[in-house]
């Protein structure tokens, strides 16, 4: 367990939790006013922001201390779970017009990820993300960031979908997720052309 591998697993750890917290204050509105008033969306923005930084610091430390097998497998995994937990609380509350292709980019990665895993166990097979996929991942992180960044300067829209998506950084956020997408696909069709190299070769 590095300390790369640590900082990948933050984003395991206390993602789930403070998409949990956003996604309950997106779903209920005023129901839970302490807990609105000690964590307004200002807070999740910045903790949202503190949390995905982990991705930057772990592959500074994989890159000065070096990388290992695992560490090449739970960095995306890490990734996926953090901002997926964003995605549900979104996508579930006042997101709905971002659902088609938040599912479609979710079945994109679940294929990814069960080839990764499939694949670990091979230590002849390449696990980690290509540019495709990194590209894929960043474009995912600014579309929530964008949505978030909805509740903290129009508040009023998560009493509704429809006040949600009349703000320009909602619609923003959605046409992110399309090159999201892109990337992504691109992402599986390279791992499926390099592994098709590889049983050519074999």
């Amino acid at each position: 367990m590095t300390h790369a591998n640590c900082a990948s697993l933050v984003r395991i750890i206390f993602g789930p939790p403070f998409a949990f917290v956003l996604g309950l204050q997106l779903l209920y509105p005023g129901k839970y006013p302490t807990l609105e008033e000690h964590w307004p969306p200002i807070v999740s923005l910045l903790v949202f922001l503190v949390s995905q930084s982990t991705d930057a610091i772990d592959g500074a430390l994989a890159r000065k201390y070096g990388k290992t097998r695992f560490g090449a497998f739970v960095d995306p995994l890490a990734d996926k779970i953090f901002i997926w937990s964003y995605s549900a609380a979104f996508a579930f509350t006042v997101a709905w017009n971002a659902i088609p292709v938040l599912t479609f980019l979710f079945l994109l990665d679940a294929v990814s990820t069960v080839g990764r895993v499939l694949k670990y166990n091979s230590p002849e097979k390449e696990i980690a993300a290509n540019q495709s996929g990194k590209k894929k991942t960043v474009c995912h992180f600014m579309a929530i960031g964008f949505f978030m960044l909805t509740l903290v300067f129009y508040p009023e829209s998560v009493k509704s979908d429809v006040g949600f998506w009349s703000a320009w950084t909602s619609v923003l956020g959605w046409i992110i997720l399309l090159p999201a997408s892109w990337f992504s696909g691109c992402s599986l069709w390279e791992k499926m052309g390099t592994a098709q190299e590889m049983k050519r070769t074999d």
